[in-house]
């Protein structure tokens, strides 16, 4: 039984020494006299380990998995699964908010914001038909200004009460 330190364990695992530290507190590996026995220690990491992490392991340089033929790279199933379900996750999450009404569809934002912007286009073009007359037979600049003023305002208020 041949006794190393928790360093130099860590070190022949390409481990850290606080990853090898985290597994002695967790009680994964135990200590002899503050050493490590490197074939227990591994032994009772496997026994403990999750059943998937085998499948997550990098493949030996001589089973080489054959390269996809198109650009996309192969995606294994733990991967496949997890990248699945965070797309449900934030799916649902869009149609909870869009039901509570903090999301709505960007093609309706459109229509609404060109329905608004022809209806404030077409009140304000109709200023000038309606005002000529009157504003002709006007000297006083001052009256010219505030008629115009209420016109505008007449016409911001029709379009916020439409909107109500």
């Amino acid at each position: 039984m041949t006794l190393i330190s928790q360093s130099e364990f860590a070190k022949r695992q390409g481990w850290s020494r606080q990853y090898v530290a985290k597994l002695v507190k967790s009680g994964k590996i135990r200590l002899h006299k503050g050493k490590v026995n490197p074939d227990e220690a591994l032994k009772a990491i496997q026994a403990q380990a999750e059943p998937s992490t085998v499948l997550r392991k990098p493949a030996s340089q001589d089973h080489l998995p054959v390269a996809p033929t198109d650009s996309r790279q192969a995606v294994d199933f733990v991967t496949a699964r997890t990248m699945r379900e965070a797309f449900r996750a934030k799916m649902a999450k869009m149609e909870y908010e869009e039901k509570a009404g903090k999301l709505t569809e960007a093609s309706k934002v459109r229509e609404d914001a060109y329905r608004a912007g022809r209806m404030l286009r077409d009140a304000l073009l109709g200023i000038p038909d309606r005002q000529a007359d009157i504003l002709a037979a006007e000297t006083d600049p001052s009256i010219v200004r505030r008629l115009l003023e209420e016109d505008l305002l007449a016409v911001l208020e029709q379009l916020i009460q439409t909107k109500k």
